[in-house]
């Protein structure tokens, strides 16, 4: 019998075509961007404060939120390094903090790779047993939490950016670029 090559094999059930962002959660962010491009060479990243007006649509288990997050982005090939560090709350950044602390709380994927429509997408999860616990929008991106954590031992995030989605500048870059 020949050997399957695991990277190719995709389950029937899968929704997930790839993961495309790793997210730690901190409450320095400044200090956890440095640390990560000055002793690892992961950057340069890309810094945003996520808060309304243009944080929109925020939802927090199953109620209006009223969370805003501070924000980090790098990649490293295809993965998205994500820094999150939670400013007003209640969220669901708090509560990890509070439970683990600072660390890996949550991978995201994107609806492109599903196959599915926004609804579609969130409705397939739902069916699987996993509730929607955060949710909003910025600047035309979309995110949604799902409640996996106790099956799955992480947190789950669908993201949509809409065709032609072009990142606005960044409060600053760090390292800084020229």
């Amino acid at each position: 019998m020949a050997a399957i090559d695991p990277v190719f094999t995709d389950l029937p059930n899968s929704v997930i075509g790839q993961t495309r962002q790793i997210c730690i959660v901190t409450r320095d962010l400044d200090a956890c961007v440095r640390n990560y491009a000055d002793r690892m060479g992961i950057g340069p990243w890309w810094v945003q404060e996520y808060a309304p007006p243009v944080l929109v649509d925020r939802h927090y288990r199953g109620g209006p939120g009223q969370f805003s997050m501070r924000l980090a982005l790098a990649w490293t090939g295809d993965l998205n390094w994500e820094i999150i560090e939670p400013l007003e709350g209640p969220s669901i950044y708090h509560e990890f903090l509070d439970e683990h602390g600072e660390g890996l709380q949550h991978v995201g994927f994107l609806l492109q790779d599903t196959g599915l429509d926004w609804d579609a997408c969130i409705a397939d999860i739902e069916a699987r047993g996993f509730a929607r616990v955060m949710s909003g929008g910025w600047r035309g991106v979309r995110f949604c939490y799902f409640q996996t954590e106790d099956a799955l031992k992480t947190t789950f995030e669908l993201i949509h950016r809409p065709d032609g989605y072009r990142r606005p500048d960044p409060i600053y870059w760090y390292p800084a670029r020229d």
